[in-house]
């Protein structure tokens, strides 16, 4: 009974002690901390309870810390516990600390040569209100304290080496870095002393062949203030020049100099073709004078004997040539310096066309009014009867089919005259050159999609070419997309029926092609923290995946990790699938010489017509609902993605990568998911249209 009594009481005398240290470890806690942080974060941190080591080492630590990060770590002890994994990222935070973390992403490199100006200086610092970005010692115009980006721009004398210094500072210690640029601009006046011309901007830097009635164009860069003449040949002759005053952007100053020569029969010598001559410009100024030879030379021919061409590639780029413009500063398709535009559809194989000539690598032809350039590795030279590709078309047959409208154009032959086709939101012209209209000509069949077919004729529109005949189809509904081929009886046009889109969900059953940009060696644009444009974008098109998925669709994504895919598969991967969508998610970058600070947001682009309102929806969707602003609407037909008008496509840059505001919506998950809901509200108000509008 005694041994059980004592037994009892040294149970309760323990019992007693551990409490009492117990409570003696609470109240030392309390006032390890007191005095250290707020009310609030010692009452997350009383979940402690008793201090190790380890824990009154986290403590010291955090003691240093700026608020807003103080706020982050207590928060999450208090939510999850302490762990070993908290004390080792404060250990990381505060070696950073010690000395600022700093990275410059731009200029990227020492003694880099600058283009534009003034530039943008770009990269990240430790993110924290409490940290200070500075370069060449003034604030940078944006840092971002959440992700620690910052951006500002800096004017570069010309010509000379020049410093940019950053520097990033936190109480009272400080990261710097230097890079040497020189800014050499891509274009500037040339001096009047010497007398010179400029050893690369002269045209034309190809070899042309021209016919009778068509210009040879001059010009060159030269000292401003002098006289200009050019010879062709060995000529003696010389033709006047005239010095610019206006240039076309981003050309500026003077001292360019423009002359050209019309061509004449009586130039041309009765064998079809003069031999090349070579082109020399001179300036004259007081009793100096100097000379140059151009690289391109120019051959005259009659053209008395036509020279048909025919496509042998299936889906050939050709190039409508902009006779109000000229390039000096770079490279041109033509050779004799005339900016060239791509055109949005491609030539289908079997396409005949008369040359008129050539210049450098490219067969100039001509359609109507305008001229166009093909590569001549794209056609081959055919022997023909007639003048020129001439073929009647004798009638016109209307069908549906599965998913399609088909309209059939027959003709009376089976050559493949050229033709132009431009789409609007219900409408498509077709334009055929070289082809007539047959007297009787009959039009058979009717189709859900097809309206009415009309003929514009010469006295309705002016412009068009006697040679040609413009075809105007009219649709019950917008376009969802449109093909072209050729078959046994001439030429097809097949017009996409809309799909069956249920008002509640206009997202089930849609087939949607998502393409993240780039993947693999293609990075893309690279951000402030050597975060890629092709890891962002992945992870932007994960979320509108699983968005739409959710709603319904079903989604195919053209890549599902970081490799790369081409550029042609990504787009046709579409076409197979019989998409009613293609969306090409990116990440924007600025050109050198732009307004980096001002100008960001989002952009979409856009190749047909048809995607024009697509293109819009999203882009007012994407600034609802990040904030952000809208950059840009952009037409663009030299973009492969875009090229392949079956399926409805849009190319989104969703932020630009370098800029402070852009780029957490870029890099982390929250504001991922806005960039992907933005999307997936633009793609539903695109299907919604297309019902509303039927």
């Amino acid at each position: 009974m005694k041994r059980t009594i004592a037994l009892i009481i040294i149970t309760l005398l323990l019992m007693l002690s551990i409490g009492l240290e117990s409570i003696s470890a609470s109240l030392q806690v309390k006032e390890y901390l007191e005095g250290k942080f707020p009310a609030i974060f010692i009452i997350y941190l009383e979940s402690l309870a008793e201090l190790d080591e380890s824990e009154k080492e986290f403590i010291d630590l955090l003691e240093g810390m700026p608020a807003d990060e103080q706020r982050i770590f207590v928060r999450e002890v208090y939510e999850e516990g302490f762990s070993a994994e908290i004390l080792t990222r404060l250990k990381e935070w505060k070696q950073r600390v010690e000395k600022p973390f700093l990275k410059v992403a731009f200029p990227g490199q020492d003694y880099q040569k600058i283009r534009g100006n003034p530039i943008f200086v770009y990269g990240c610092a430790f993110p924290s209100r409490e940290v200070k970005v500075t370069v060449n010692g003034a604030e940078v115009e944006k840092f971002d304290p959440l992700t620690g980006n910052f951006l500002t721009m800096v004017e570069i004398p010309a010509g000379i080496e020049y410093t940019v210094k950053v520097a990033a500072s936190l109480e009272g210690a400080e990261t710097s870095l230097a890079r040497t640029v020189i800014y050499e601009p891509s274009w500037q006046e040339m001096p009047t002393e010497p007398l010179a011309i400029h050893p690369s901007r002269i045209l034309p830097k190809q070899n042309q062949l021209l016919s009778a009635g068509e210009q040879l164009r001059v010009i060159v860069q030269g000292s401003p203030g002098a006289e200009a003449v050019f010879r062709i040949g060995n000529s003696g002759e010389e033709y006047k020049m005239t010095e610019l005053e206006s240039l076309p952007s981003p050309l500026t100053g003077k001292g360019v100099y423009y002359g050209s020569y019309l061509i004449k029969d009586s130039d041309i010598p009765t064998a079809g073709k003069t031999e090349s001559r070579i082109i020399t410009v001179i300036l004259r100024s007081g009793s100096r004078e100097i000379s140059r030879v151009l690289p391109g030379k120019a051959t005259f021919t009659s053209n008395r004997i036509p020279r048909i061409v025919e496509v042998i590639d299936d889906r050939t780029r050709f190039y409508r040539i902009r006779e109000d413009s000229f390039n000096l500063y770079g490279e041109t398709l033509g050779g004799d310096g005339w900016l060239t535009q791509v055109m949005g559809l491609d030539l289908l194989s079997g396409t005949r066309f008369q040359a008129i000539g050539r210049a450098g690598e490219y067969v100039r032809v001509r359609l109507g009014s305008d001229n166009y350039l093909i590569p001549q590795s794209n056609v081959r030279e055919v022997s023909v009867e007639q003048d020129k590709p001439q073929s009647v078309l004798s009638g016109i047959t209307i069908r549906d089919t599965r998913g399609q409208s088909e309209i059939h154009f027959n003709f009376n032959d089976k050559k493949s005259m050229p033709f132009l086709i431009e789409d609007e939101a219900d409408q498509l012209t077709l334009t055929l050159y070289g082809a007539e209209l047959s007297e009787n000509i009959k039009i058979a069949g009717t189709s859900s999609s097809v309206k009415g077919i009309e003929f514009a004729t010469q006295s309705e529109d002016r412009s068009i070419s006697e040679s040609a005949t413009v075809i105007n189809i009219k649709l019950y509904h917008l376009l969802a997309g449109f093909d072209y081929y050729r078959d046994d009886s001439g030429l097809v046009i097949s017009i996409r029926k809309l799909p069956d889109i249920f008002k509640d969900n206009p997202l089930k059953g849609r087939i949607i092609v998502i393409d993240p940009g780039h993947g693999g060696n293609a990075t893309g644009a690279i951000g402030p923290g050597d975060v890629h444009e092709k890891e962002a974008v992945l992870e932007i098109s994960r979320y509108l995946k699983q968005m739409l998925v959710e709603k319904g669709a079903r989604v195919i994504m053209t890549r599902l990790e970081d490799v790369n895919v081409n550029i042609a598969e990504r787009i046709d991967l579409a076409v197979r699938e019989q998409a009613d969508l293609f969306v090409s998610i990116h990440a924007n970058a600025h050109a050198e010489g732009s307004d980096a600070v001002n100008y960001h947001g989002h952009m979409t682009l856009y190749n047909y017509n048809f995607n024009k309102q697509l293109a819009e929806l999203i882009l007012d969707n994407l600034a609802k609902e990040t904030g952000l602003p809208k950059a840009r609407v952009w037409e663009r037909p030299d973009l492969g993605v875009l090229r392949r008008p079956q399926v409805p496509s849009v190319l989104v840059e969703t932020a630009f990568l370098m800029h402070p505001d852009d780029n957490r919506y870029l890099l982390l998950p929250e504001y991922q998911q806005q960039l992907a809901f933005g999307i997936l509200s633009g793609i539903s108000d695109y299907f919604l249209n297309l019902i509303s509008s039927n």
